[in-house]
Order: C-alpha cells, then sequence, then structure tokens
C-alpha cells in the first residue's frame, strides 16, 4: 500500500523499471533532491519499493 504523497513521488521518480526507479530514489535522498516536505514519505518509498519481490503489485490507500 502507497500513501498518496507516496505515490506522487513515485510518479515524480518513476524511471522505467523498480530497480531504476529505486536507485533515483535513493540518488534523491542522498543529494537531497526530494520536494520540499516529501523527506519522510521518500524514505517510506524507498523502504516499501526495497522490500518489494518480483510480481508484488502496489496499491494506492487513500
Amino acid at each position: 500500500m502507497l500513501t498518496v504523497r507516496e505515490m506522487e513521488l513515485l510518479c515524480i521518480f518513476y524511471d522505467g523499471s523498480p530497480e531504476s526507479t529505486l536507485d533515483l530514489l535513493r540518488h534523491a535522498e542522498e543529494e537531497g533532491t526530494c520536494p520540499p516536505g516529501k523527506v519522510d514519505d521518500l524514505k517510506r518509498l524507498i523502504g516499501k519499493l526495497a522490500g518489494m519481490k518480483p510480481g508484488d503489485r502496489v496499491y494506492l490507500e487513500f
């Protein structure tokens, strides 16, 4: 389950594959290029995506 704020970040940083997207998210965390006020959401999103296995699905939580 992703929150709306996490999904927003996923849309911003999507890079074609889960692995590339995760790399880009980690780079944004390291470089501090996350949109203001969303650092905690970025960290949660990285944790969720890093724990996914092939075939897992992502759901949006309102």
